[in-house]
């Protein structure tokens, strides 16, 4: 059980748990329907998943505050508000509806996990509430992608995965954030209100730094140690409070496109999800620093309270009765000190009644360890005079006490000895509880990002953190024990450290300069110097404490504004006032319009526009009035889209330029003005018309040449059907005369109907060739999709390529496979292709030469090879080698006949049935063709048509 102490310097108020009633629940209903509605209004254009949903944390905390009798109505009732909240934000009913019972579920989930299937009312007191809460934001998140994942089939969540991604990151920030504020019951506050005062001031001015337009992604860790300073000096309500306050405006500066996250959706470096996933997670983040922190701060702070407690009731003891006395003398074995009489702070000490405590051996009322049994003869003898330990009291008895046992009689009398006891239990708790502060504060200073110095009296660096290491360059053995002036990083002198340390001013206030520090490789960084003194109970100095924090980077970018506005750009940059008129111009507007930066200062904005164009666009009948209509425009994010707009000169010409207008804001996020920026786009415009232009006659072109590549296709389609039955029909006739079908022909015609039935064979090929690669081109080409063993088709290959061989002097190697090579895919087609690749090197090669075949498995792959000693393929024509009708120019000059079709319906077959072919070959230095096939067990085969 849980019990608060309250310590003299602090305040603890922690309020009875009243009942939840249904008031409270009904305001959190409602809060998840507006707040659903809002966060659905906001999502991006084009998506539908919210970059931020605090719903998800209300909800949560709706069910985790009821008691789990009300779950069976209050699930109902969060299921209709988050549909209503969709409706009110014009979903569609599908997905609101979806949507609602998801988040319902996902609320549900992350309740049982946070109270313990219902059985406690949740609290946030130590690292197990921590890790249920991180738990219970993980079940919602999870729920609400596998929510998203199976609504997938029904609502349309494109794209899936950045938008699951997005909802998660949404849903971990809102239960991180938002439900630590319905969990902690306890107030501790260890500093005062001006501190408060200072810290919140702080905090907001860091958070509004931090996204400010323009400003650096690395500062994003600010706002936290802020955040930090709250959970360690405050309270964790408190931290709470504040961390919820900046996620707040962190996210509404995301949606304004200000700030790192912001930004980085400005310039397209990321999705409108991506950047609020960023910005949700960054608060995801912020709450596993802080939450940690406070916890830790609390429990410690218990701890010590209780230490405090303890360290008073020893204290009057130890008042009471100054030492507690034991005489002690030896058992009758000689091997052991009985307890002979004892005083009250004794008996206190030990924890028993006399009665129980004399005659009893003192190790079995002290651990008095592993020595004793060797000191105890020593003792007795007298050739010990005194022995001294520190241990617990025995039989888990609390308490730990110092044992001092010394001699009181002398070398002949009987051995009799005195024991004082002084019990260091508040001493050793004590510290316990400084190593584990010690730990903290070492911790927390080795994970400070910024510069952090401590120095002694003379000087002399006696202690640096990790940062200091990283940000300079030195290791921490070449600072430590240097005068800090020595050093080249802080801007301390001899007379400076001397005047702080004698700095009569007490109360704490630092002292804080910026200067240049030299890193350890030479380079210059600009840092900000907060040094103060740290001074004992008697209010002398003890130590200096230097902390600085690099704004290199935040000056550099002060001094590329400023370098912007001086610059001469063709982009000009106007600020204006809220009344609308010119406050800030840079010197593009001198080189845009003519006029002098500081005629224009003070005069009208509209001065700058064209007056009908202004009127007429805006419908106002005065130009005042125009510049408010024109303001009043401003989209969600607070800037106009780019539209061309004419500016007149100073001299009264026309200038054409591309204009937005954006809000600028202060401090405090209240709209102090507005700023535009234009750039001259008339030669942009002009070449964009001859663009236009140019790209309407390609289009033309393009389209005529289109249509005369289908002409062309289906010209060769029909022209190769007309053909085949003709040729077939003159083929046919000429084999009926040749075998003496009709009439026995005379020796000398047989030459030449074989030449006529040799041609028209080849007319025949080329034809069926022309009206495959038409069948391809159209899509009608469907092949089989049968395992075929490849080992199979070796034999059949050969028989049917020895015909060719016939008369001529070639070496044809076939090298058969050892095992089976299984592919899926046409067999006819397959084979197709190994008799095109070896006709063709029977063709190309010379008498004389040599062709090789073989079929086998590489790498999980079927491979097909054919190679051959012919007169090869110049490297430089081997690109078109696949392309149709192509015939390289070596085959062209030795007369070699062929169509050039053969190779490209080898490439689309071997395509078709997800393979590849590539080809080795140098002129005159043969050809080697390999074919690659997946294999039917491999699974990687692709589709065949």
């Amino acid at each position: 059980m849980r019990t608060p102490l309250v310590a003299e310097t602090g305040r603890v108020s922690r309020p009875a748990e009243r009942p939840f009633g249904w008031a409270p629940c009904i305001g959190l209903l409602a809060g998840v329907c507006l707040s659903a509605a809002t966060a659905a209004r906001c999502a991006p254009d084009g998506y539908v998943v919210a970059t931020f949903w605090p719903a998800a944390g209300l909800g949560l905390m709706l069910l985790a505050l009821a008691p789990a009798r009300r779950w069976l109505a209050l699930v109902p009732l969060l299921t209709v508000a988050g549909i209503l909240g969709d409706l009110l934000a014009e979903r569609g009913l599908r997905l609101s509806v979806t949507h609602g019972v998801w988040e319902a579920l996902a609320a549900l989930g992350a309740a049982l996990l946070l109270t313990h299937g219902g059985r406690r009312r949740p609290q946030l007191q130590d690292q197990e509430d921590f890790v249920r809460l991180v738990g219970a934001a993980i079940v919602s998140g999870g729920l609400i992608v596998l929510g998203g994942a199976i609504a997938s089939r029904v609502v349309d969540l494109e794209p899936l995965l950045p938008s699951v991604g997005t909802a998660l990151a949404t849903h971990l920030a809102a239960v991180l954030v938002l439900v630590p504020m319905a969990l902690v019951t306890e107030n501790r506050w260890a500093a005062g209100r001006l501190e408060l005062v200072v810290q919140v001031a702080l905090l907001a001015g860091a958070s509004v730094v931090t996204f400010l337009p323009g400003a650096s992604s690395t500062l994003t860790f600010a706002p936290v140690l802020f955040l930090a300073w709250a959970a360690l000096r405050f309270d964790l309500r408190l931290a709470c409070g504040e961390l919820a306050g900046l996620a707040i405006f962190t996210t509404a500066q995301t949606l304004d496109g200000t700030g790192p996250f912001g930004a980085a959706l400005v310039t397209d470096r990321f999705t409108p999800l991506a950047a609020g996933a960023l910005a949700q997670a960054y608060l995801a983040c912020a709450a596993l620093l802080v939450l940690p922190l406070g916890i830790a701060v609390q429990r410690n702070t218990t701890l010590l309270d209780r230490i405090t407690a303890d360290g008073k009731l020893f204290r009057r003891n130890f008042t009471e009765s100054l030492v507690g006395m034991v005489f002690l003398e030896p058992d009758e074995a000689g091997r052991d000190l009985v307890i002979v009489d004892l005083n009250e702070t004794a008996l206190r000490i030990l924890g028993g009644t006399e009665e129980s405590l004399l005659g009893t051996h003192i190790a079995d009322a002290v651990e008095v360890g592993a020595d004793y049994r060797t000191v105890v003869p020593q003792l007795i003898d007298g050739s010990r005079e005194g022995w001294r330990v520190e241990g617990p009291l025995a039989h888990g008895r609390a308490g730990r006490v110092t044992l001092q046992i010394s001699s009181l009689g002398e070398s002949d009398d009987d051995p009799f000895f005195a024991a004082q006891l002084l019990d260091v239990t508040a001493e050793y708790k004590a510290r316990r509880a400084l190593e584990a502060a010690q730990s903290l504060t070492n911790a927390t200073l080795d994970t400070t990002n910024c510069i952090i110095m401590v120095t002694n009296l003379e000087g002399r660096v006696v202690r640096v953190n990790h940062a200091t290491s990283v940000i300079t360059g030195y290791r921490e053995s070449e600072l430590l024990g240097r005068r800090v002036w020595e050093t080249g990083i802080t801007p301390s002198d001899t007379h400076d450290a001397e005047a702080l340390f004698e700095w009569p001013n007490r109360a704490g206030v630092p002292i804080v300069r910026e200067s240049d520090a030299i890193t350890r490789s030479g380079d210059k960084r600009r840092i900000v110097w907060n040094t103060n003194i740290v001074r004992d109970d008697a209010g002398h100095a003890a130590y200096a404490v230097l902390t600085g924090i690099d704004v290199t980077a935040e000056r550099t970018t002060a001094g590329l504004v400023s370098h912007l506005m001086e610059a001469s750009l063709t982009t000009a940059i106007v600020g204006i006032d809220t009344a609308g008129r010119i406050s800030v111009a840079s010197s593009g507007l001198q080189h845009l319009l003519g006029y002098e930066r500081d005629e224009l200062i003070g005069q009208p904005f509209h001065l700058l526009l064209k007056a009908p164009e202004l009127l007429e666009r805006t419908g106002a009948d005065t130009l005042d009035e125009a510049f408010d209509i024109l303001v009043r425009g401003l989209g969600r994010d607070g800037e106009t889209r780019a539209r061309d707009w004419t500016w007149v000169t100073r001299n009264g010409g026309e200038q054409l330029v591309s204009m937005t207008l954006s809000v600028a804001e202060d401090t405090f996020a209240a709209r102090s003005g507005y700023l535009c920026v234009a750039r001259d786009v008339s030669e942009q415009r002009h070449s964009q018309e001859l663009l236009i232009a140019a790209l309407d006659k390609e289009r033309t072109a393009v389209e005529r040449l289109r249509s005369l590549d289908q002409a062309k296709n289906e010209f060769v389609s029909t022209v190769s059907h007309e053909l085949r039955t003709p040729v077939t029909s003159i083929v046919g006739y000429t084999e009926m005369l040749a075998d003496g079908s009709v009439v026995d022909p005379l020796p000398d015609q047989l030459p030449l109907l074989e030449t006529i039935n040799r041609n028209g064979q080849r007319l025949i090929s080329m034809i069926n060739d022309l009206l495959m690669l038409s069948g391809l081109d159209s899509d009608t080409v469907h092949w089989r999709h049968d395992t075929v063993d490849l080992a199979d088709t070796v034999g059949p290959i050969e028989e049917a390529i020895r015909p060719l061989l016939a008369g001529r002097r070639l070496t044809f190697d076939v090298v058969p496979p050892d095992t089976s090579v299984p592919v899926l895919g046409d067999r006819a087609q397959l084979e197709r292709v190994m008799i095109n690749l070896l006709s063709n090197a029977v063709k190309f090669t010379e008498d004389g030469g040599t062709i090789g075949f073989g079929v086998g498995i590489e790498d999980d792959l079927a491979v097909i090879t054919v190679r051959d000693t012919g007169i090869g393929i110049p490297v430089g024509e081997q690109g078109d080698l696949f392309q149709r009708f192509f015939r390289s120019s070596t085959a062209q000059a030795r007369q070699i006949q062929g169509t050039g079709l053969g190779l490209s319906i080898v490439a689309a077959i071997v395509s078709g049935h997800g393979g590849t072919i590539d080809v080795s070959s140098e002129h005159l230095q043969g050809s080697t063709f390999t074919v690659t096939l997946p294999l039917a067990r491999s699974g990687s085969l692709t589709h065949v048509r």
